[in-house]
């Protein structure tokens, strides 16, 4: 028999948290989930508070977009208990010396009241915790890569306690792109087919937004998928103060015609294989880079495969051939002579004003992709 809380969750019905997306197709997720944890979950009927685990596997969601992370408990039947306390903590990177992760409170819920932490602020919600004080499920919006990690529900009655974790991974990369010839050349059209020819698509303003709040800045004005142009700064300057002057923020110029002329911001999703740098000793133009990565049963790879490499942890400070015709290094650990101080992608230009690739009989390693 399921107790009341138990019961409860099937008959949730869907919440619309203002400004994210409805959570109510998620219901069949935690039914299932809470079905299945009622034949292998660990609990106890001696215990105060029963957590309804599962081994999860990592919840993998693209960037910008809304996740429910599953939490479910049941509380052993007395008159004399107190309302749970509910509190979601984010755990992450490698463990210290003293065998612990960094840790960030997310919210803390008691009694309908929830106390949302700043950073998290806007951002989320217990979707089905005013009807059902036994779901304490998270609900995540505007997903940003940081906000990868492992997150740690915990229920707390009087001196008893349990807990269950959930791995998220956001993935997804946004990534500037110039024409190969000039800057600011691209129609709406090209903007499209140049992300596709990639292994990318148009970004979209969520997901750009996402990406600034993660501590993207890139003066250049680029097309979205909504038609409109924009660009984000985290630091004001001359030429980049766009529509909202010295204040950080997203600059944007609106919907623009489709026929007029801007870079644009494009979003690879997964990478489906492995990037390589490879190098020989004469060093290869654009054409013998291609050749050399076929003979290693590979080819080049694009911008948009490097991009993800990169964000999976690729650091070489050896610029290379990619399938474009551009020439590119990825940066994790920013050192001297490895173009900057920030980590990113570098970009080899052939003039000081960032634009033109260079010629293709120049000679430069190569970054190959082979497919899994």
């Amino acid at each position: 028999m399921f107790s009341r809380g138990t019961a409860e969750v099937f008959g949730m019905r869907c919440s619309r948290m203002q400004g994210v997306l409805p959570v109510c197709g998620l219901q069949p997720l935690l039914a299932l989930l809470l079905l299945q944890t009622v034949g292998c979950g660990v609990t106890n009927a001696d215990a105060v508070v029963n957590m309804r685990k599962v081994t999860h596997q990592t919840i993998s969601e693209e960037l910008s977009t809304t996740v429910l992370l599953p939490c479910l408990f049941t509380l052993r039947p007395s008159s004399s208990h107190e309302p749970p306390r509910i509190k979601w903590t984010k755990v992450w990177g490698q463990r210290g010396s003293d065998g612990l992760q960094k840790e960030q409170s997310v919210l803390v819920a008691k009694d309908n009241v929830v106390k949302v932490k700043k950073a998290f602020q806007g951002r989320v919600t217990l979707p089905g915790y005013n009807e059902n004080r036994y779901n304490a499920s998270l609900a995540l919006s505007g997903l940003r890569s940081s906000d990868s990690g492992l997150y740690r529900c915990e229920v707390v009655v009087g001196i008893n306690d349990e807990q269950d974790t959930v791995p998220l991974e956001v993935t997804g990369v946004v990534f500037h792109y110039r024409a190969p010839h000039d800057r600011y050349a691209l129609s709406f059209a090209d903007a499209k087919r140049v992300c596709l020819e990639n292994s990318a698509v148009i970004a979209t303003p969520g997901q750009l937004q996402a990406t600034f709040a993660d501590g993207y800045d890139n003066c250049d004005a680029g097309w979205l998928s909504d038609q409109s142009v924009r660009y984000p700064i985290q630091s004001p300057r001359p030429g980049c103060y766009g529509d909202r002057e010295d204040s950080p923020g997203v600059r944007n110029y609106g919907k623009r015609s489709p026929d007029e002329l801007f870079d644009v911001y494009c979003f690879a999703k997964q990478l489906q294989g492995e990037v390589f740098h490879s190098a020989v000793p004469e060093k290869l133009s654009l054409a013998t880079a291609s050749t050399h990565c076929h003979a290693l049963g590979a080819q080049l790879s694009t911008v948009g495969q490097l991009y993800l490499a990169w964000q999976a942890g690729l650091d070489q400070c050896d610029p290379g051939w990619l399938a474009d015709g551009s020439v590119r290094y990825p940066i994790n650990v920013p050192r001297k002579n490895c173009g900057g101080g920030e980590p990113g992608v570098r970009t080899v230009y052939n003039n000081p004003n960032r634009t033109g690739f260079p010629d293709t009989t120049a000679l430069f390693d190569a970054y190959c992709y082979w497919r899994y």
